[in-house]
Parts: structure tokens; sequence; C-alpha cells
């Protein structure tokens, strides 16, 4: 079975528990990971040495987060890294500086970093970090969409009621919600397990729809609101290490 996981942002102990329960329904699942492993969360490298761990296990699928960009281009997003909980992750490697821990990442995890997808098609699904705006829909070949347009997509794309390429519904991580998000159109999956204690890590399975998270809950997407947005509001105080 095939099953897409939310921003893990450093929760380790979230991602263990969430894996354990998928392996519970399928003893060589499919993972697709949507992207932001590091920042922010219990710890990064940690998350990193598990996720290599898994990819020597079982089938992967690792896409390309906002923060994973971020630190591949740092030079361009030092404020940016350090404001939203990368000062964490050089913490957690123990690293002298930005240019160091960068240095790690891409070498000591290079079997992750040389390998990130900047999305994938399952069936009618597109599946990408941040979801995708319409305005892309005019190029000719997805190649041509430039990576960014992938990954920093918020409030515009979740105003959006259209099926992308008019037949995908995209499955996005980026923007967190207390509970998954669900429309006609998208599925949100990123549910803030790193922003408070008791915000799980979840996965939705493309073979049943249905939804588990690292708290043990499991349901089906027929059980959502469709007529809710359950967004958690963006505010460093969240967390004490964003």
């Amino acid at each position: 079975m095939r099953f897409v996981i939310g921003d893990i942002h450093g929760e380790f102990s979230k991602l263990k528990k969430l894996i354990s329960l998928i392996n519970k329904i399928d003893k060589n699942p499919k993972l697709i990971f949507l992207g932001d492993y590091i920042d922010k969360g219990e710890n990064s490298k940690i998350t990193l040495d598990y996720l290599v761990e898994l990819k020597l296990k079982f089938e992967t699928i690792f896409l390309m987060g906002n923060h994973e960009y971020q630190w591949l281009n740092y030079n361009f997003y030092t404020n940016q890294i350090l404001e939203y909980g990368g000062l964490r992750t050089i913490n957690d490697f123990n690293s002298s500086d930005i240019a160091d821990c960068q240095n790690i990442l891409i070498n000591k995890y290079k079997k992750i970093f040389d390998r990130l997808k900047r999305y994938v098609i399952i069936e009618n699904f597109f599946i990408c970090h941040s979801g995708i705006l319409n305005e892309t829909e005019s190029f000719k070949s997805l190649n041509e969409i430039k990576i960014e347009s992938l990954l920093f997509n918020r409030y515009e794309f979740l105003n959006q009621k259209n099926l992308f390429k008019s037949k995908y519904k995209i499955i996005f991580g980026h923007t967190a919600f207390y509970n998954p998000y669900v429309d006609d159109f998208k599925i949100g999956i990123d549910t803030g397990a790193c922003y408070l204690a008791d915000q799980p890590l979840t996965s939705f399975c493309i073979d049943n729809y249905d939804f588990i998270n690292s708290n043990g809950e499991s349901y089906n997407i027929e059980h959502i609101n469709k007529d809710y947005c359950p967004l958690i509001i963006r505010n460093k105080k969240l967390n004490k290490n964003v």
C-alpha cells in the first residue's frame, strides 16, 4: 500500500510511531514523504538517520520541501533558515555555522538530498510539498515550472477550487492544520507535528483513502468535514524551537 507522509520537521519520535502503525497494516509499504524533514522539531539529525534506514528497508520517494531547498541554497536564505528553526538543526548536528551544517547535510545524507523530487504523480493525485497555483497550467511541460512554485504556496492555493490540469487532486503539506484538510480538489496532511506536543504526524493512504496518525487515530476521508478549514494560525510562539 502507498502512504503519503506529511511534514516531519525533525519529529523523530512521532515519525517512528507512525511508521510502526503503518507497518501493522502493511509489512512492505511504499512511503512518499512530502518534504520538510528538518528544522524546528525534536532532532533533525536523528530524523535523517532514521529516514536513511527507511530508505534501505522500504520503497521510498522523498520530495523536496522548502526547508531542504533553503538549506541547499543557504546563501540566499540565511535569514529564513535562522528564523524558522534552522538554528535548532545546526545545534542537532553540533555544527559551527550554517555552511558547516549544510556541508554535513549534502554529504552525509547524499542519498536523500541528491534524490529529492519536485513532485510525483500517482494515479489521479499530483503530490508536491506546498501545492501548485493555477498560473502554472499554462506551461506545456511540468518540467518548465520553477521549483519554487511547488514549495512556497499557501493561502492563495488553499482558495483554489479546481483540479490541477483538470484531472489531478493535489496532496500537499507545508500549511499546517489541526486535522487533515480536505475539499473536492486537494488534501492537506501537514498536521503541525512540530508545533504542539499533542499534534500528530499524519499519513494518507492512496489505496483506501484512510488517514493514520502518530497518535494512533485512523479514519477515512469520508469522515472529514469539507466545510471546515482546521488551519493552525502561524505563530512562532507555538514552538520554542522555531
